[in-house]
């Protein structure tokens, strides 16, 4: 029952609105042809109506188009996030139109709107340069549909808000993060940045500028998916019976392979677990379900004397 009292309300608040603008307009238009005022004060009022006109025109269709969209996102909210980028293309269209009728008050052609476009544009488009390429980078990205809200992406580019870990070398466990990159799901694609849930559950915001010249790789669910863990074993382990009970550990586990990789530093060799990732499997939760199996392993050798105490190594 709450959600029919909730959809009247919605379009009552609309239409009432629609009514006020309505009301207004008539009142704008009466006090400059009816005698209402007093004849000087009509006669300036007739002198600036354009102004008037057009900030009142602005005002009124900014209220307008946020309560369109508002409307919108709530009556497709089954939709889920489609609905924000219905939302943001509502948005776009109306603040056109709602520029254009101001401009119409001023009776603006189209050759003057294009001389003065030019001109404006020379002198703000050096000033507001990051806001216009993030702007209209988010017009291509809601034209194109290159991004859209539920979609799984990894965002590859040396301009992300992350960088490398370049010393030591050794201590990077995951290939992941030679390359600076954002891996997740878009929330939400507006017009200046773009939203992204991380596989870690933070939610990023990228400028749109930065999507563009960035790569993005769609990870599809029926896309094969490969993880790769680099663990530690002190030199105490003997390598290669560390190796065969490694491997008889994950024995069980289809397309699972082990690998001595390289000597990370003078107590430490490195093994390499490769892996394929289950279709439906999440990567996170499949990668920490190995690491952990690779830990309880390393405990057991630990326990059979295959490894004995670092200290030991040491002597």
């Amino acid at each position: 029952m709450g959600s029919k009292k909730e959809k009247p309300g919605i379009w009552g608040r609309f239409l009432l609105l629609i009514l006020v603008v309505a009301a207004f307009a008539t009142l704008l238009s009466l006090l400059k042809t009816t005698p209402i005022l007093p004849e000087e004060i009509r006669l300036k009022y007739v002198e600036y109506f354009k102004y008037i006109g057009a900030i009142a025109s602005l005002a009124i269709g900014y209220f307008i188009v946020r309560s369109l969209s508002s409307i919108i996102t709530s009556r497709l909210k089954d939709l889920g996030p489609s609905a924000l980028l219905v939302k943001n293309v509502v948005m776009i269209l109306g603040y056109i139109t709602v520029a254009i009728v101001a401009l119409s008050f001023f009776e603006v052609t189209g050759m003057l709107s294009l001389a003065g476009a030019t001109f404006s544009g020379l002198i703000i488009g050096f000033g507001l340069q990051p806001v216009m390429a993030n702007f209209f980078a988010g017009l291509i990205l809601l034209g194109t549909g290159h991004l859209k809200p539920g979609f799984s992406v990894k965002i590859s580019g040396t301009s992300l808000p992350i960088s490398t870990v370049s010393f030591p070398a050794y201590k990077l466990f995951s290939i992941n993060e030679y390359v600076p990159s954002i891996t997740g799901t878009v929330v939400e694609v507006g017009l200046m940045f773009t939203k992204v849930l991380s596989t870690h559950g933070e939610l990023v915001k990228i400028p749109n500028n930065l999507l563009l010249t960035s790569s993005i790789v769609r990870e599809e669910v029926y896309e094969e998916k490969k993880v790769r863990i680099r663990y530690e074993l002190p030199l105490s382990c003997d390598p290669e019976l560390s190796l065969k009970e490694l491997e008889r550990e994950f024995s069980s586990d289809k397309g699972v392979e082990l690998y001595l990789e390289e000597q990370s530093d003078k107590l430490y060799y490195i093994v390499v677990l490769t892996a394929t990732v289950p279709p439906h499997e999440k990567l996170m939760k499949f990668r920490s379900l190995l690491l952990m199996k690779l830990i309880k392993a390393h405990r057991s050798l630990m326990r059979k004397g295959i490894c004995e105490e670092l200290k030991g190594a040491e002597g």
